[in-house]
């Protein structure tokens, strides 16, 4: 089954758009960034990155959206990160790298938000034992992902006085 058309998002704060990237610039980034090649399923790059999407767009992030009438989250407005303002008609590199990396994750299998599984404290196979840390979560940190999004996502533990 083919998978919709991704309408990117370029900073016109379009009524239709899905995404942040393009298949061929997730091919791109991942060749340039893991010396990957293409896998030439775009379907498949596609959904990763439907999927990174839809995660991405869940965050509270910094600033406002540009516009009520835009279909994602980005372009937004009163925006400052790194000391650089950035205008209402532009897509930080940050936003772009994140999508990137959490579908490179979803490709990998590590999905952010799939169920976090009851933890193991031990695992015996034959002569073969694991014990797992009594605080591990059964979850494959995105530390690249991570790194992108630490600028745009508001800070939970942030307290402003009004």
């Amino acid at each position: 089954m083919a998978v919709s058309a991704i309408v990117q998002e370029t900073g016109q704060q379009s009524t239709t758009a899905n995404s942040y990237v393009t298949a061929a610039g997730y091919d791109q980034y991942l060749e340039n960034r893991y010396s990957r090649t293409a896998l030439g399923d775009v379907d498949a790059n596609r959904r990763n990155i439907f999927r990174a999407t839809t995660y991405f767009e869940s965050l509270q992030f910094i600033g406002y959206k540009a516009t009520d009438e835009q279909a994602l989250q980005w372009p937004r407005s009163q925006i400052l990160i790194d000391g650089y303002s950035y205008t209402s008609e532009e897509i930080p590199s940050e936003v772009l790298a994140a999508i990137y990396e959490l579908a490179y994750g979803y490709e990998q299998g590590y999905a952010p938000d799939a169920p976090i599984q009851r933890e193991s404290l031990k695992e015996k196979i034959g002569e073969i034992e694991v014990e797992y840390k009594a605080s591990s979560a059964h979850r494959v940190l995105l530390p690249a992902a991570s790194q992108a999004l630490r600028k745009l996502v508001k800070n939970p533990m942030r307290v402003v006085r009004a």
